[in-house]
């Protein structure tokens, strides 16, 4: 295949040699020629040799493209057949040329220090995602292990999200099979992978599957417990889907700064003098991102500012339009007419006015020129359409001299996106604190069809205190599914989501009554169309069993989610989401009945089977075991669970997830990844227990930081933030996130 691409690339110089013969020719033989005659030579001269230039330009231009080649309907390719790294996504390095005229553009592999992890993970098969910054080499430590595991396998890669099913499909078909998902965040969202797809494939009895991806750092921090839905709440909408598949991986994350150990591997490989440069480099970036030539993307970039000649004012504003829309949520290549537009916002600025400018053709010849043969500041994709190279998008927003996404980019983006893709946008802007431009986006996705939108719109408002408008919203989607007959799991589902905020809205004030008939009649619908022991209906039957305990008794509520809960784990297993939530209520309401201990190592008891894959569910448990501590006359229990606490945190600490610790029953298997989150839960937790149990009462606690050490009254702290103490003497919410029952998180 390299002497191929050798000889392609000689072709490619051959015909522009060709074309501009044809328009030399073209040219002086019209000069002879009468002026109509001449006109038409010309004509046809041009037409001839643009022709031939586009042919050789894309002769000439080696780098894959991101849609790769589609293999034949019938074909089958083994991983073993896989020669050519950058087929799969891998970055171009700076091109060679062998002294057998190959053009070597790919240097050889450097083992990681996770790569014997990432093969023993393989080699046990399942979901195994990749995640580490942009040129980190994510992409080529999968693809090595990949060959060195799973050389039989059959190798699937889907083109884009709307080709997910039928690779899923075409996977399920082999004994021994690798779903390869290369930038996974491409493959999310609205009719992207869901954790029932993940399952489905890996669930069959017979063969090897696994479903080998990489993910970005920065993408992946989207999905964290932090802004994700509690387990099973919002169950379709698309941002709670893509982390309940993520939840399915094994993670393994490859640092972007290598090690001494990497880099004496990389030391032996350094007759190869491109691996040489980059060790001598290796201080400040990491090999693989040296290689890639994204730090010299990046002052490229940011040097182009500056007036023409000396500088590429129009460049820099047509790739900082692509990368502001990549920040912006939006990762799929844009079209040139839309990049056109956009650039022109960036150079009408006040500040950018006086700057003499190149032609719009040079400005996107000289973007999307390869550096050193490597990466292009826009990478070329099909039918004239751009991609901002990824690592420009994180770098941006770590680099302090990078304004933040302007306005004018989030209207111009908001208003090119599908529907679909419009809710990846409004998360991005939610988490940049543009809850005006969220809401913009989500409704262009609601008028679009998408009538999960309401869900994230209800998360947004009630993280940012506007209840009041999340039932106009939830109701005006009703209408909207209703009308356009949309399946009946979405209306159930936001049936069910009413319910719940009715009966917790305004500061735990919701109206109870309302949201228990509400709920009654949500579960005899979704038993009458999906059957009693469909999730959602289960799911309906704990929202009713929170409105339930204040309605009629607790002892109801209890015997209710221990009904559910029997019923989740006959039907849908013990690791379901819906046995999960009512698991959580069965604690709940197992403390209202007034057995404080029980209720406790219930909570303790579920952390314990969630903590390696449920992160955010543990967090729940965390705190309100915290919540009621101080109302427990027991010091050698409290104390157990301090150390609980405080060896939990320690362990995740230690190993980046859960390892066994002392004292015992703490899980042993780690989470490596995602435990950051819940070794800050549980040392504020473990912090929190031993203010509680202290001879000088309780303190305040900000929720995501440090103790404010504002005193207040005994017996009214959570460590999910300060409780405030109700009239009738039970906890009630003070703080983000809580459901109507005082004191206790939303699930």
């Amino acid at each position: 295949m390299r002497l191929w691409n050798a000889w392609r690339r000689m072709h490619g110089w051959w015909l522009l040699m060709v074309a501009a013969a044809v328009g030399a020719f073209g040219s002086l033989l019209a000069s002879s020629l009468p002026a109509l005659a001449g006109s038409a030579m010309v004509a046809v001269a041009s037409g001839l040799a643009g022709m031939l230039t586009v042919r050789a330009e894309r002769s000439i231009d080696r780098r894959p493209s991101l849609e790769p080649p589609r293999v034949r309907r019938g074909a089958v390719r083994r991983v073993r057949e896989l020669d050519d790294p950058l087929a799969v996504g891998v970055h171009p390095a700076f091109a060679l040329v062998t002294e057998s005229g190959e053009v070597d553009d790919c240097p050889p592999f450097v083992r990681r220090d996770r790569s014997d992890d990432l093969e023993d993970a393989l080699r046990s098969g399942g979901f195994v995602l990749v995640v580490g910054e942009s040129t980190a080499g994510k992409t080529r430590a999968a693809f090595e292990a990949m060959r060195v595991c799973l050389p039989d396998h059959v190798f699937v890669r889907p083109l884009s999200r709307d080709e997910l099913a039928g690779a899923l499909d075409a996977a399920a078909r082999h004994d021994k099979s690798v779903l390869w998902l290369d930038d996974l965040e491409l493959y999310l969202g609205a009719n992207g992978l869901t954790a029932e797809m993940v399952s489905s494939l890996l669930a069959a009895p017979k063969g090897h599957r696994v479903v080998l991806a990489t993910m970005r750092s920065h993408e992946r921090a989207r999905y964290s417990p932090r802004f994700a839905r509690r387990a099973g709440d919002d169950q379709q909408h698309s941002f709670r889907r893509a982390g309940e598949a993520l939840n399915l991986a094994r993670e393994v994350r490859i640092d972007r700064l290598w090690s001494s150990k990497e880099r004496q591997g990389a030391a032996d490989r350094a007759d190869d003098r491109r691996i040489a440069r980059a060790l001598e480099q290796a201080d400040h970036f990491g090999v693989a991102q040296y290689l890639a030539a994204g730090p010299e993307l990046f002052k490229e970039w940011q040097d182009a500012w500056g007036s023409w000649p000396e500088g590429r004012p129009r460049a820099a504003a047509l790739v900082t339009a692509a990368v502001d829309v990549r920040r912006a949520g939006y990762h799929l290549p844009l079209p040139v007419a839309f990049l056109q537009a956009l650039h022109q916002s960036y150079l009408d600025m006040p500040t950018r006015s006086h700057l003499r400018l190149e032609t719009w053709e040079e400005a996107l010849e000289w973007a999307t020129e390869p550096l050193h043969a490597t990466s292009s500041l826009l990478m070329p994709a099909a039918d004239h359409h751009y991609v901002a190279f990824d690592y420009l998008a994180d770098a941006a927003d770590d680099a302090s001299s990078v304004p933040d996404v302007p306005s004018h980019a989030w209207e111009a983006v908001t208003a090119f996106v599908p529907p679909a893709d419009a809710i990846d946008v409004a998360w991005a802007a939610f988490l940049r604190h543009r809850l005006d431009v969220a809401e913009r986006a989500l409704t262009r996705a609601l008028a679009g069809g998408r009538h999960e939108a309401a869900h994230d719109f209800a998360f947004m408002m009630r993280e940012t205190g506007r209840d009041e408008d999340v039932l106009t919203w939830l109701e005006g989607a009703v209408r909207a599914a209703t009308q356009a007959g949309a399946p009946p799991e979405e209306i159930i589902l936001l049936r069910d989501q009413i319910a719940w905020w009715i009966g917790g809205r305004f500061e735990g004030h919701g109206d109870i009554h309302t949201a228990y008939d509400l709920a009654e009649t949500v579960v005899a619908d979704s038993t009458r169309i999906l059957g009693a022991d469909h999730p959602l209906t289960l799911k309906s039957r704990i929202t009713q069993i929170r409105q339930l305990g204040d309605v009629r008794s607790p002892e109801e509520a209890l015997a209710m989610a221990r009904e559910v809960a029997d019923i989740a784990a006959r039907v849908h297993g013990t690791d379901h989401w819906t046995h999960r939530n009512a698991r959580f209520e069965v604690a709940v309401w197992t403390l209202y009945c007034g057995d404080r201990h029980r209720a406790v190592q219930r909570w303790r008891d579920l952390a314990e089977d969630e903590v390696t894959e449920n992160p955010a569910d543990v967090e729940d448990c965390l705190r309100n075991i915290t919540a009621v501590l101080n109302e427990l006359d027991d010091p050698a229990f409290n104390a157990q669970l301090v150390q609980w606490l405080e060896a939990l945190a320690e362990s995740a600490r230690t190993n980046g997830g859960v390892e066994q610790p002392t004292p015992e029953n703490i899980p042993s298997q780690p989470a490596r990844g995602r435990g950051d989150r819940l070794v800050r839960t549980a040392t504020t937790e473990a912090a929190t227990a031993r203010v509680v149990l202290s001879p000088h009462g309780a303190y305040a606690a900000s929720r995501d930081g440090p103790r404010s050490g504002r005193p207040i009254p005994r017996g009214c702290v959570s460590g999910a933030g300060a409780l405030r103490a109700s009239g009738s003497g039970r906890f009630r919410r003070g703080s983000r996130r809580w459901s109507h029952r005082p004191g206790f998180l939303e699930r």
